[in-house]
């Protein structure tokens, strides 16, 4: 080992003892490194995650702040607004009242410095009376989108439409709407009152957000009422496709998360929250990027210290590193066999595309293959089916002959499946328990249907026994679903389609083939 004459030295003065001492000091050094090395990196992610919970709790933190502002502003305009309607069902508008009217406006609007102006439209969409001393008469709102509303709707409450421009002064401003109804019920006009939407942005624009952070203000159906940083391209962008609307919302009122934006595509730390009695969501956010950019200088300090240290006990350590030189090359070595062993492992297990039970393909060849055929349906404007397909009554099935004849009933109907897909381009596969999907390239809809019911009458016709099915028999029921590239982008939907036309069937009765809608 290592340098000759180093060699014979130790051969000839206690061998032993002479390499234990090595492999002692190599083992505390090593352990030394490994220890620091291990706690900085410990310490690191540690520290980020601090950073980033911090920043979490401080965006919820804004968020109830920012969704209790919103809900005061507007509760304040729509106070006037129930007042208002009140008034008018009571007293009606007529020439008499129409100049106190105006005035009563005037005063209100000038107690709210949030308040745009106060409108009473009639039922053909017509001024009757403003808050800004405007000429009545001669506008007409028919066609904004709260008039339409509150003339297609009964509802009394209050509706919160679109951020719009004002016809009267160019400004953009939210809109807060009642409906006003005849004495009879029907529709008599619209109270409307229209917030600054300077108002909400001064307040946003006051708070430090970074650089990057956004802080929006966004209505129930997914379109962003104000945003920060203001940009008038972005009112009324709409964020169904978002995390927030896809993930978040669906589970909670409220909360935090990490997720990336589907307008500039920059990730952030966001808090989010609903308004109380309206339909708005305040959403904050802070660049992760730029939450994160104290933490780097704050690591890179540490790792640079620890570098030093570990480089000055590298030094002192050169000696035994350059006696243990050959070991560790061998080493080293062995350690590339292991990992190319490892490596050829990994390789091993993804060429193990098979379902061990049926033979047939198996759920991860299913998702390869179905999203290379999508790419290639819609590259080349091909069709593409999917059928999935479940037994019907199994688990019924297994609790009445046993899981070995489960086992042997999955391998009988794999075989009739494999038997009725004739061409080569075609794929069945295991989707998971009792249920497959099949694959057909190059097919409409109505050619799958017509696969789907010849495997199912197959099934039927094997006539494997099943004393808990209303047939006495093993059936199968089949959801179709033809590829659509406009509104199944993912494969997930391609199959969340064909899911739900399965569950038509099954509902409907089993043993049946339903073709998605």
């Amino acid at each position: 080992m290592g340098h000759p004459s180093i060699h014979e030295h130790i051969e000839n003065s206690r061998p032993g003892v002479a390499r234990l001492k090595v492999r002692s000091a190599l083992t505390l050094m090593v352990a030394v490194c490994l220890s620091m090395t291990l706690i900085v990196i410990w310490e690191a992610w540690s520290s980020r995650q601090y950073h980033l919970h911090d920043k979490e709790v401080a965006m919820s933190n804004l968020a109830q702040t920012l969704a209790s502002q919103a809900q005061s502003t507007i509760k304040q305009a729509d106070t006037l607004l129930f007042t208002l309607v009140d008034r008018l069902e009571s007293d009606g508008v007529d020439p008499g009242r129409l100049h106190r009217l105006q005035r009563l406006l005037s005063a209100q609007r000038s107690e709210l410095s949030q308040i745009h102006g106060l409108f009473v439209y009639d039922e053909n969409g017509q001024w009757v009376a403003n808050s800004n001393g405007a000429e009545v008469g001669i506008p007409n709102n028919s066609d904004r989108e709260y008039f339409k509303f509150h003339r297609d709707h009964p509802d009394r409450g209050p509706h919160i439409g679109p951020s719009i421009k004002s016809r009267s002064s160019g400004e953009w401003i939210m809109t807060v709407s009642r409906r006003v109804n005849h004495p009879d019920g029907s529709f008599a006009g619209v109270a409307l009152a229209t917030i600054y939407l300077s108002h909400f942005l001064q307040l946003y624009d006051s708070i430090d957000m970074g650089h990057n952070g956004v802080i929006n203000l966004i209505a129930d159906d997914a379109s962003i009422i104000v945003r920060r940083p203001f940009n008038e391209a972005d009112i009324g962008a709409n964020l169904a496709k978002s995390p927030l609307f896809t993930q978040l919302l669906p589970s909670a009122r409220s909360g935090t998360a990490t997720i990336r934006s589907v307008i500039d595509g920059v990730e952030r730390v966001v808090g989010y929250r609903r308004v109380d009695d309206y339909p708005l969501i305040v959403f904050a956010a802070l660049n992760k990027e730029e939450v994160l950019a104290g933490w780097r200088k704050q690591t890179l300090l540490s790792a640079g210290i620890v570098l030093l240290l570990l480089g000055f006990l590298g030094v002192l350590g050169y000696r035994l590193i350059k006696l243990m030189k050959q070991q560790d090359r061998i080493q080293f070595e062995l350690l590339g066999t292991q990992e190319r062993l490892l490596e050829l492992n990994r390789n091993l297990e993804l060429l193990a595309l098979e379902d061990a039970l049926t033979g047939l393909a198996n759920r991860r060849q299913f998702d390869l293959f179905i999203h290379s055929e999508m790419g290639r349906a819609r590259r080349n404007v091909t069709g593409l089916a999917l059928l999935m397909i479940d037994v019907d009554h199994f688990k019924a099935f297994n609790d009445r002959y046993g899981h070995l004849a489960g086992d042997e009933c999955l391998r009988r109907i794999s075989a009739i499946i494999v038997d009725n897909i004739k061409r080569p381009g075609d794929l069945a596969a295991r989707f998971g328990g009792e249920e497959f999907a099949v694959v057909l390239p190059g097919t409409d809809y109505v050619g799958a249907f017509l696969v789907a019911e010849k495997i199912r009458n197959a099934v039927q016709a094997a006539g494997l026994l099943h004393d808990e099915s209303p047939l006495g028999m093993v059936t199968v029921s089949v959801g179709v679903c033809g590829y659509d590239p406009a509104s199944q982008a993912q494969s997930e939907d391609l199959i969340g389609a064909a899911d739900k036309a399965l569950y038509v069937a099954k509902a409907s009765g089993r043993n049946m083939s339903v073709i998605a809608n």
